[in-house]
This record gives structure tokens, C-alpha cells and sequence, in this order.
């Protein structure tokens, strides 16, 4: 399946500075929840990059999510080092997929808040995407 979308993001994180990733969105059947695939987060990044990135993404790119305990399945891409394999896929679910101003004064982002992980194999990937080689 081709993504509905396929652009680089840049998103900005007062501590982390500016962090540039590739999303692919996908969607799935009425009622079903879209896919966004996240690749190349910058390195070293803290769980706060990753919070206000999903975030961005969800404000800019829907309108509204369907009414599902986990409206947006966020996969998040570690491509290997080397070269060597497809690298590593976790699926992130986060407290809220509403996103909602945190901070003070001019330091204010939007958030999902902290999200948590669990891993998943190339093969589960290709199967929520419909893409057959995830390795790009």
C-alpha cells in the first residue's frame, strides 16, 4: 500500500533543538486507524523530541482520528548502523492523542505526552503498513 503521505518533518524542541525525521502515513479502512511510520529521529533525542513530534504530526496532518481505544498507531523506525537488516520498529501508545499546549511564557509546544513502547518485528510492520520491504 502507498502512504497518503511521505515527507520529511522538521520539528523544533526547545532543549533538543531542530530534529528532522521521515513520516509516512498510512490509512487503513473506514473505522480502522491510520499508520504513521517515523524514521531517522536524530540521535541521542529524549522521550520529550518524540511526545511533541507525534504531536505536530497529529495537529497538521488529521482532521480527526477515529474513536478507537488507540486512534493512531505511531511506529517508530531505528534503521540499523551498519546497513545491516531492517534496524528496529516499536509501536508507541500515548496517554492522550489530543495534543495540548505544555510550558511557560514563550517555551510553550504542543504534547501527547510521555508515550510507551513495545517492540515490533519487520514482518508486524509490513503487515499494518501493507508495505512488503521496510528497510528504506
Amino acid at each position: 500500500m502507498q502512504p497518503l503521505y511521505d515527507y520529511i518533518h522538521q520539528g523544533r524542541c526547545y532543549r533538543y533543538g531542530v530534529g528532522w525525521c521521515r513520516i509516512r502515513i498510512y490509512g487503513g479502512a473506514p473505522g480502522d486507524a491510520p499508520v504513521v511510520l517515523c524514521t531517522d529521529l536524530p540521535e541521542g533525542r529524549g522521550e520529550e523530541m518524540v511526545e511533541r513530534l507525534a504531536a505536530e504530526v497529529v495537529r497538521d496532518r488529521f482532521d480527526g482520528l477515529p474513536d478507537l481505544p488507540r486512534p493512531l498507531l505511531w511506529i517508530e523506525h531505528r534503521p540499523s548502523r551498519r546497513g545491516r537488516g531492517p534496524g528496529r520498529y516499536h509501536l508507541l501508545t500515548f496517554p492522550t492523542y489530543k495534543p495540548r499546549l505544555e510550558g511557560a511564557g514563550f517555551v510553550r509546544r504542543v504534547t501527547l505526552g510521555a508515550p510507551s513502547r513495545e517492540e515490533l518485528t519487520p514482518r508486524e510492520v509490513a503487515s499494518l503498513t501493507g508495505e512488503g520491504d521496510l528497510r528504506s
